[in-house]
């Protein structure tokens, strides 16, 4: 099976499919679903469509 991957502006940037909880963004660092939050950090949480855009192209990890 292949990860699949979000970029800006493509299919699936504004709103996360339901069955993912976590991906890697560009730089290899792994965010988590917190409700429908994302975070890396875990004090630190942004919306998926803010994800995707700034820190995009996310991978299915």
């Amino acid at each position: 099976m292949t990860a699949r991957t979000w970029r800006p502006g493509g299919p699936g940037s504004f709103q996360a499919p339901a069955d993912v909880t976590a991906v890697t963004d560009r730089t290899g660092r792994r965010w988590t679903k917190s409700g429908p939050r994302w975070t890396c950090t875990g004090s630190h949480y942004i919306r998926w469509r803010s994800l995707v855009a700034d820190h995009g192209p996310l991978t299915e990890a």
